[in-house]
């Protein structure tokens, strides 16, 4: 069953009933006043920190679902009927329903008994605010009075302690309104705080106490005040403070008219005054949808598939654009209460966005480098308000290694990605702290992460494991030096490869000398010891037996060391081979689990740690972990199989799963974290959307391998992998501050490999395509073969 389509004139994904199976959420606002809403208008709002900055509430995991929310309760005066345009909170049954979800807003559009409304949600540009425009007809044949009641439930800044700390906050938390002005706030006897709830209509009414409103044991679905007709002009004194105003509204037939709410961290009189003028609103709403056209358009595509065409040039980007922003802290499956910003998730965010919003990936890449420390390691978190960092999981078994052996391999990575794409080599100069307050360049940032892999080293002379790698459930090192990771041995090849390849470009053959012999060493150990035979193994336990063996009960073959074999350029021949295995043991029709056979039992086996909490099939242990699963497409990608690295792609594909819709359940636009495997009762359910590395990976996945454009320190690789049934396909990219048209021709049919590459009608040679920078066109016309 389908609950929705993408407009293709838009991109905007339309939801065409409000019951979706789970709440359909979009994300508001641009990295520093911002939240999420769904559908039918639940959600909440933030400033720069979920954590340490909520503004409104939300109540997870509760019943009703996604509630509370930016809601506006309609009345019918003469008959005393009500209902909420958004469809929640209560739940009507609308005469028409539309959603529509697009790049930093969402509109939601009803009938009910003659009456249009339409409410759209944006944070303008620049503003620590929020806008809920809302307007509403009369297509009747008679004149309507109804009234208009808005609704926004405060939390106390600190989201844990609103949570938990009733005792202290419900007690600090009070209101204040201001009639005239159309204001109402919520302060604290505790701090400074003006959270603000605004309108620009005529108050005839309003509440800040909860139970007022609601009434006792009331809900929001029948909420006192609505039930009576009018506000009760309560005032809070403490407890739980809301903002509620009503208002009269006389339409004539055919006549609208408009109230704007705003929702915003501090009273701002000027800003309040501003969006009082409808010509604003909507200058500010056209404002920020050219923004994010500009955004868009740093890469479009064309390829014969339109859903792939419409992840790509839109909601792909979308998605990236609110990780790289709020890392995995505030969804609705993530509280924002307790986790940071992640290190190795950050430094992968940066990956897919870096050339839309390069001056916002170095301020990234400057702050996740102050977590480093001076051996080497980095905190596996930071929290942004105050650019702290602590060991994120780690913290829960302080027994085991208070660090991560992939956090600082990401975070090279990341860089040297954003140097190829900007080519800001002074970035290598800046001189960024260490965790301790002592300083160093970026460059000496770079080479202490090297040294901290190379010297900490566990059974055959592999990476120690440490906490974890980027498997966070994988735990098998308890601190007697033994346990190592195979995966971060082929990720350590990338990272020297990746700086070799640097300083060659800088001429410092001497140093990638070194580093290409270390990678050598790196692949022989890999080989020697990590090689089972059909497949590489996974890792080694705190005792040096083997993880991920067919030797094994439990986890005889893992994913990411097969895929990141060939992404660490390890072994070719034996990487297809691997590849080849991890199809037949691993893939289905929704992706790659990640290991096989699942673990089984009950309770943790302390030698492998949190994967064997999780049931057969679910998550870590068995599940399609859709992160790890976009690692095949580059995979492909590189062993040049066309076939292969559009068939991963496609599996992962959100629009290519909106048919089945109820099973999968989350938002068919945004990828999600993981999926139920092939062990679990429930295979194909999927899980955790939006802030999930899986964005990040798939859009390189598909522009930098599969359709094969990516950013070298010379100039753009063009090196597509596609099926041998495309004809071709088109991209528009940006790149140091030119545009490139590439057209890519396969008249042969084939997979992969480029027989001619043209620039502005001039044959070049090889498949590097020069590093312009001079503002201008330039057309590439590439022909496969």
């Amino acid at each position: 069953m389908t609950y929705g389509h993408v407009d293709q004139e838009t991109g905007e994904y339309v939801i065409e009933r409000p019951d979706t199976p789970t709440p359909w959420i979009n994300y508001l606002g641009e990295g520093v006043y911002g939240g999420i809403v769904s559908n039918t208008g639940g959600g909440y709002s933030f400033y720069k920190d979920p954590k340490n900055q909520r503004v409104t509430r939300y109540r997870y995991n509760a019943v009703p679902d996604d509630q509370p929310g930016r809601y506006v309760y309609l009345q019918d005066r003469e008959s005393g009927e009500y209902w909420s345009p958004t469809w929640q909170p209560v739940k009507t049954d609308l005469d028409d329903y539309e959603c529509r979800h697009g790049p930093g807003y969402t509109t939601i559009e009803s009938k009910y008994d003659g009456i249009a409304a339409e409410m759209t949600y944006f944070v303008p540009l620049g503003e620590d605010c929020e806008l809920w425009v809302l307007d509403i007809e009369n297509e009747g044949r008679e004149t309507r009075t109804l009234g208009a009641f808005s609704y926004v439930e405060f939390s106390f800044p600190d989201a844990l302690g609103d949570q938990t700390n009733l005792d202290w906050t419900g007690q600090i938390m009070r209101s204040r309104v201001d009639e005239t002005e159309g204001v109402i706030e919520m302060y604290s006897s505790a701090q400074e705080l003006s959270y603000t709830h605004a309108t620009s209509a005529e108050v005839v009414g309003f509440d800040t106490q909860r139970r007022e409103f609601v009434g006792q044991y009331g809900s929001l679905e029948e909420p006192a005040v609505l039930e009576a007709g009018a506000a009760r002009n309560s005032q809070a004194t403490h407890d739980n403070v809301i903002g509620s105003f009503e208002h009269d509204l006389e339409l004539e037939p055919g006549e609208s008219e408009r109230i704007v709410f705003m929702t915003a961290p501090e009273r701002n009189d000027d800003l309040i005054a501003k969006y009082d003028d409808p010509s604003v609103v909507d200058e500010a709403f056209e404002a920020l949808q050219a923004e994010w056209e500009d955004y868009l358009s740093t890469l479009q595509v064309q390829t014969p598939d339109e859903q792939m065409n419409t992840m790509v040039n839109v909601w792909n980007p979308v998605q990236c654009r609110s990780t790289l922003y709020w890392s995995r802290t505030a969804s609705r499956y993530q509280a924002g209460l307790g986790r940071g910003m992640g290190t190795r998730d950050s430094s992968q965010d940066t990956l897919s966005i870096v050339h839309a919003v390069p001056d916002q990936v170095r301020e990234t890449l400057e702050m996740l480098w102050k977590l480093q420390f001076p051996d080497g390691h980095a905190w596996h978190q930071v929290y942004p308000l105050s650019g702290e960092g602590d060991a994120g999981l780690a913290t829960e078994d302080p027994s085991k290694p208070q660090w991560f052996s992939d956090d600082h391999l990401f975070l090279v990575l990341g860089t040297v990605q954003y140097l190829k794409e900007t080519g800001d080599y002074d970035f290598l100069e800046a001189d960024i702290p260490f965790e301790d307050g002592s300083t160093g360049s970026v460059r000496e940032h770079i080479e202490r992460a090297i040294e901290f892999t190379d010297e900490h080293r566990g059974t055959h002379g592999l990476p120690r494991m440490g906490y974890a790698d980027w498997n966070d459930s994988l735990n098998p090192d308890d601190g007697s030096g033994e346990a190592a990771s195979v995966m971060v041995a082929m990720m350590y090849c990338r990272v020297l490869d990746e700086v070799a390849g640097l300083y060659e470009f800088l001429g410092e053959d001497d140093r990638a000398a070194e580093l290409r012999a270390k990678r050598e060493a790196e692949i022989e150990r890999i080989d020697e010891h990590a090689w089972d035979g059909d497949w590489y193994t996974r890792a080694y336990d705190d005792e040096g037996r083997v993880i991920g063996s067919a030797s094994e009960d439990y986890q005889q073959i893992s994913l990411n060391t097969q895929t990141w074999a060939a992404l660490g350029g390890v072994d070719d021949d034996r990487a297809r081979e691997a590849m080849e295995n991890a199809h037949d043991r691993l893939n289905t029709e929704y992706g790659f689990a990640l290991l096989d056979p699942p673990w089984e039992g009950e309770g943790k086996i302390d030698r492998i740690g949190g994967t064997t909490t999780y049931p057969p099939g679910a998550k870590e242990n068995g599940g399609i972990f859709c992160h790890a699963h976009t690692w095949s497409v580059v995979a492909a990608g590189l062993l040049g199989d066309g076939e292969r690295a559009y068939q991963y792609y496609r599996q992962l594909l959100p629009l290519a799963h909106d048919d089945v819709a109820d099973l999968r359940r989350v938002e068919p636009y945004v990828y999600c974290q993981n999926v139920l495997g092939p062990a679990h009762e429930e295979f194909g359910v999927a899980k955790n959307s939006w802030l999930t590395g899986t964005a990040s990976w798939a859009y390189v996945g598909a522009t930098q391998y599969l359709l094969g454009v990516r950013p070298t320190f010379d100039g753009l690789l063009v090196d597509p992998t596609i099926p041998a049934e495309w004809d071709g396909f088109e991209m528009e990219r940006e790149f140091r501050g030119a545009t490139y048209e590439i057209a890519v021709e396969n008249p042969d049919g084939v997979e992969s490999g480029v027989a001619s590459v043209e620039v502005d009608g001039e044959v070049i040679e090889g498949n590097v395509v020069p590093a312009f920078e001079d503002g201008e066109t330039h057309e590439v016309r590439v022909v496969m073969g």
